[in-house]
């Protein structure tokens, strides 16, 4: 098999994925350390679960963003909710000062554009200059401000259809929002944004959270980059790095965040990427952020300055990359990463699959943790970068294909698959909603109304779906979701 042959067998595995990329499970389910409490996100609403009842209390009704965060205890809650915006001059006093240079820049821009124009084209205004902005969402904000700081020639060439056109664009931004579990009405906002903001992660220590910002490139290509937040507003938009995965993690002394970083720039054009897992020290002995002012974005009269983190980077390692990767933290440095499994050189009878590693910080070595018992369940499971490790680290859950999921303790031949085969349902390669580990030794999941957990006796609904809380040493299952709404349970269903 000649070069462009293995090179193209390659592509066809990742093509596959690409295909599953818009399909990630946004529905969530986490729990503090014990177990004791819970967050739950479904469908744009989002609510505190109490770990023994399973009653539910709202947080917020709609808008809000996938893969919210709450910390380790219980007691803090962090997420992003979509805002919409009817005044202009309002909606810009909320972003960062960068941003707000970047929608009057292009203002400008479209305004000199529509004026050597002579008017609208077709009766559409012109794409941003600057292509950060270049969707519809983000161009929106340019076009109501040039239109609402418009002179006189300009209001003339633009005519009544083209001023009542742009006067009646939607802007909207992001919050980051935190709120206490005992004080639900005093929610806090941290950080505003006017692009796309999502997966919040509160650091240990709760004085940080970071986020991903959704930022477009170019067409509808995106790429995803990391920031952090302090708490307590000191600094609201630090950036960490830029084309990052999806799923990264804070160290347990909320000093350092690692994640796996695109050796790309061209993401979006890039068939087959290559990555690299990263550590950067976030916070000094005396938890101060470390960021610095920097200018991103040289060009005429559109450069912005933000704040960047400036501590020290380490690479670790080396991978192909995929941006629904996750990253989590072991014990004593260890770092557990998902990425695709190949051999080098390939043949045609290998085949490139998916797997678990592990970085250990004392030898620097990395290490496959899954064994053949495991990864003939997971190999091909597209869904099992979005594994979850037990709060003790001796465990890992890995979902598999059709919202079944595989238990396994590291370093042994245990393997539970609390799903029997004929109970699969949804889709083949993307879980409805990731299970995750409730304390040491539960776990919850997502079972249809097929599944052998639900008893005749139990069921209020034949086609209803359910999460089952399962005791890992006991094998015995019980329902949360018991009281939640129908509407709940149904936005859950495929």
């Amino acid at each position: 098999m000649n070069n462009k042959v293995k090179h193209s067998f390659l592509i066809g595995f990742f093509i596959v994925a690409a295909f599953f990329a818009g399909c990630i499970p946004e529905d969530s389910l986490e729990w503090s350390q014990d177990g004791s409490v819970g967050l739950l996100r479904v469908d744009g609403a989002l609510y505190f679960v109490d770990g023994q009842s399973g009653e539910l209390t709202e947080i917020a009704k709609e808008n809000v963003q996938p893969w919210p965060d709450i910390s380790k205890d219980g007691s803090l809650a962090a997420y992003s909710r979509e805002v919409f915006c009817d005044n202009l001059s309002e909606g810009l006093k909320l972003l960062p000062p960068g941003q707000v240079k970047k929608i009057k820049y292009n203002a400008e821009k479209m305004s000199e554009s529509i004026s050597k124009a002579g008017g609208l084209t077709d009766g559409k205004f012109p794409a941003c200059y600057d292509e950060l902005l270049n969707s519809e969402d983000y161009g929106n904000w340019a076009i109501r401000y040039m239109c609402e700081n418009a002179d006189g020639e300009l209001l003339k060439v633009l005519g009544e259809e083209g001023i009542k056109s742009a006067r009646e664009k939607t802007l909207r931004y992001f919050e980051l929002v935190t709120v206490s579990r005992n004080k639900l009405e005093e929610k806090r906002v941290i950080a505003s944004n006017i692009f796309l903001t999502v997966s919040i992660r509160i650091s240990p220590d709760k004085r940080y959270a970071a986020y991903i910002m959704y930022t477009p490139y170019g067409g509808e290509d995106m790429e995803y980059s990391l920031y952090v937040a302090s708490l307590s507003g000191e600094i609201k938009n630090a950036l960490v790095d830029q084309r990052v995965a999806l799923g990264y993690d804070w160290r347990k002394d909320s000093k350092a965040i690692a994640y796996l970083k695109a050796d790309t720039d061209n993401l979006g054009e890039d068939e087959l990427a290559l990555g690299t897992l990263q550590e950067r020290i976030i916070s000094e002995t005396e938890n101060k952020l470390l960021a610095e002012s920097i200018e991103l974005d040289k060009k005429d009269g559109g450069s912005v300055e933000i704040h960047q983190c400036s501590g020290e980077v380490s690479s670790l390692a080396g991978m192909v990359f995929y941006p629904w990767q996750k990253v989590r933290y072991g014990l004593e440095g260890r770092i557990f990463f998902s990425t695709c499994d190949m051999p080098l050189p390939i043949s045609k009878s290998d085949e490139p699959g998916w797997s678990l590693f592990c970085h250990d910080s004392a030898t620097g070595m990395v290490t496959n943790v899954l064994p053949s018992s495991v990864s003939g369940y997971t190999s091909q499971a597209l869904s099992m970068l979005q594994f979850e490790l037990s709060p003790d680290f001796k465990s890992v859950l890995l979902p598999i294909k059709n919202n079944r999921l595989i238990d396994y303790q590291f370093g042994t031949d245990k393997v539970g698959l609390p799903v029997f085969d004929n109970e699969g349902f949804g889709e083949e390669e993307i879980s409805t909603l990731v299970p995750t580990f409730k304390g040491d030794n539960e776990i919850t999941f997502l079972v249809s109304e097929d599944s052998h957990y639900l008893a005749e006796s139990e069921r209020q609904n034949p086609d209803r779906y359910e999460i089952i809380v399962l005791d890992r040493k006991t094998l015995k299952g019980r329902i949360l979701s018991r009281s939640w709404p129908d509407e709940i349970m149904d936005s859950l269903k495929d």
